[in-house]
């Protein structure tokens, strides 16, 4: 699989609703915490590239944790028929990120999202700093090494 890294056009998150993990419609500004950098990740479930990035992020999630103060926000763009899986799936799998279901899509259109997975990593006023599409083992390091450069 091809990845692509770049910083992003796109400048800020939109202020659309999404779905939180308690099945409740929320503004996603609501979930990304102010005043921190955060990794906003966009997967499905049937996405395996998605579901392996998810994981190895989750394996050094606590020991970066350590290091630096962020959040990942995770929004699944599973579609209303396969979305009552995602968070099923995330909690199987023991991820501690925020979680969200964006089955309209609308999110991932305003963020210009054409293939899953997708990641933007934010800055701690909000702004889009980086962003990539596509997985590959070790990828990783360079979300690692964006988050460690807003300290």
């Amino acid at each position: 699989m091809t990845v692509a890294f770049s910083a992003s056009a796109q400048k800020a998150v939109p202020d659309i609703n999404v779905v939180n993990a308690k099945g409740e419609s929320v503004s996603i500004l609501k979930l990304i915490p102010a005043g921190k950098p955060v990794i906003l990740s966009f997967w499905d479930t049937t996405c395996k590239p998605c579901i392996q990035e998810l994981s190895a992020l989750s394996d050094v999630y606590d020991d970066w944790m350590d290091e630096m103060d962020f959040e990942v926000v995770a929004v699944s763009t599973d579609d209303a028929r396969s979305s009552s899986k995602a968070m099923p799936l995330a909690k199987g799998r023991g991820w501690p990120f925020v979680m969200a279901l964006d089955k309209n899509g609308d999110l991932k259109r305003n963020m210009n999202v054409q293939s899953n997975p997708t990641v933007f990593i934010l800055d701690a006023s909000g702004k889009v700093v980086f962003s990539h599409v596509g997985y590959n083992p070790g990828n990783e390091q360079q979300l690692y090494k964006t988050l460690k450069s807003l300290k």
